[in-house]
């Protein structure tokens, strides 16, 4: 472990070499990895871009579009150290940095603890992992895999040690021939850095419009590959189609085992308060919002979006102490949450944007269309009385909605008029008041069961509270915001 003194002479060491890593004859374009301004997302997007103008058109002018992924076992350990200093020479790196990268490396050793005592043994390869420098240094050497010249048609795309070679031809047989050439040729320049691939964990997809599934084989060394309906590169399931389901339908059930985890300390009554929620649901919406901006683009994510918006909608429900059977748009609501669609929306333009002002203004956009959606909704209709604007909801700066407040907000709780939904037997009217209906409405507002604690609101707030304004006097200050009438059960 270096100390900190050490740490900002990596740091000084990396940004000299980055002067020539991110000159114009510095790294390959194609390289997503371990660079400023790149990610995943940029990674996919290239050869996701090229499979949809491949596979576009009209009929007959129609081409197929494969992609292979590579792994390369045990990558950064096995990088050579003569191999980066001859890349940093290659990129004309100037020889003061030559030489302190030389001494970079010199006199390292492993230690480490066994059941006979503390042993160590001499480094001979490989970029130091977590480092400052092992990045960039594992770009600089790798950047000779990227610049492989290799036939029309043909491309390679890295993201760090990962390699997906890209096809585009116009019939199977030359995909594959494309492709078997390629690899070769990949596998034969990493075989020269003293790197090997796994080739049973070689993974491959054709891409095609075709209503039949067609498949390919390709040949990589002594084993032969036939493609699959669906693969995983960087974390996202492509399939033959780029409908994105299969992804969607995955990140669906990963994000569905973390929110039933994190339900464990976010109990519907009691435990954080609402605010702190909304953090937990950072964590779900991280999962399924990943790459948004290259499936929200997808053809066909009707049945995989349903399911993601299910779990994002239970996370949401968490947040708001609601009952299950709340609507999705009020739910979302009072959760100060957008809904999934809009926010993998909203990430997938502010992908397209870079200037600072990119996510403000793309927010003011998504809270408009979300707007325009509450406003034209069938459901929650108790709920948009009440809260007709969502911008003066969601920027308030005090209140916090929990489990009782959340049956005032919505109509769903320990009401006659609502339990009578799921027990036909029960009576919808109220106990107190004759031929009255018990709704939120008139529990909070009506019932004489109630009348000494609204007229006692009343006199503190100097003002009758109603439907049409009750929240926004819980919006005016922070002490009104707690001086809601009591629920039903607290009776």
């Amino acid at each position: 472990m270096l100390d900190t003194a050490g740490k900002i002479l990596e740091r000084i060491i990396c940004n000299r070499l980055e002067v020539f890593t991110e000159a114009p004859d510095g790294l390959s374009d194609h390289q997503h990895g371990f660079q400023r301004g790149r990610s995943t997302t940029g990674a996919i997007e290239s050869f996701t871009a090229a499979a949809r103008e491949a596979v576009g058109g009209a009929r007959g002018s129609r081409k197929y579009c494969a992609v292979v992924t590579l792994d390369v076992r045990n990558a950064f350990n096995s990088a050579r150290w003569n191999n980066i200093l001859a890349a940093l020479e290659r990129i004309r790196t100037p020889e003061y940095l030559q030489r302190i990268i030389y001494s970079y490396f010199q006199a390292r050793v492993l230690e480490y603890n066994t059941d006979d005592g503390p042993e160590s043994c001499s480094i001979t390869a490989g970029v130091p992992q977590r480092s400052v420098l092992g990045p960039i240094l594992w770009n600089v050497m790798y950047d000779t895999i990227l610049r492989l010249r290799l036939d029309e048609g043909v491309r390679v795309v890295g993201f760090a040690d990962d390699i997906a070679v890209v096809a585009v031809a116009g019939t199977t047989y030359e995909v594959e021939d494309l492709l078997s050439c390629a690899i070769a040729r990949v596998r034969e320049a990493l075989w020269g850095l003293g790197l090997e691939t796994a080739d049973h964990k070689t993974e491959a997809l054709l891409i095609s419009r075709k209503r039949r599934l067609e498949t390919i084989t390709i040949e990589v060394d002594d084993c032969f590959i036939a493609s699959s309906p669906c693969i995983r590169y960087l974390g996202l399931q492509l399939d033959a189609r780029l409908s994105f389901n299969d992804h969607l339908i995955a990140a669906s059930e990963k994000a569905s085992r973390v929110a039933g985890a994190l339900s464990q300390i976010m109990p519907i009554i009691g435990g954080p308060r609402s605010s702190r929620r909304w953090l937990y649901v950072n964590v779900i919406d991280s999962i399924l919002l990943y790459s948004a901006p290259i499936w929200s683009h997808g053809a066909g994510t009707l049945v995989g979006m349903r399911r993601a918006e299910a779990t994002h909608r239970r996370a949401c429900l968490r947040v708001i102490s609601g009952r299950p059977h709340l609507s999705y748009d009020a739910t979302y609501v009072l959760a100060s949450i957008p809904p999934l669609a809009l926010l993998a929306d909203e990430r997938s333009r502010l992908y397209q944007r870079h200037h600072e002002d990119a996510r403000a203004e793309e927010r003011q956009e998504t809270l408009r269309r979300w707007q325009s959606r509450w406003d034209r909704s069938t459901k929650g209709r108790w709920t948009h009385r009440l809260i007709p604007n969502i911008s003066l909801w969601i920027d308030r700066r005090h209140g916090e909605v929990d489990y009782h407040l959340t049956q005032l907000l919505t109509g769903h709780g320990y009401f006659k008029h609502h339990s009578q939904r799921y027990d036909h037997n029960a009576s919808a009217g109220c106990p107190a008041c004759p031929n009255t209906v018990e709704n939120a409405e008139h529990v909070f507002f009506h019932c004489t069961r109630f009348e000494e604690g609204r007229e006692k609101l009343h006199r503190q707030l100097q003002e009758v509270a109603r439907p049409e304004n009750i929240v926004q006097l819980m919006l005016a200050d922070k002490k009104t915001g707690s001086r809601y009438p009591p629920s039903p059960n607290q009776s």
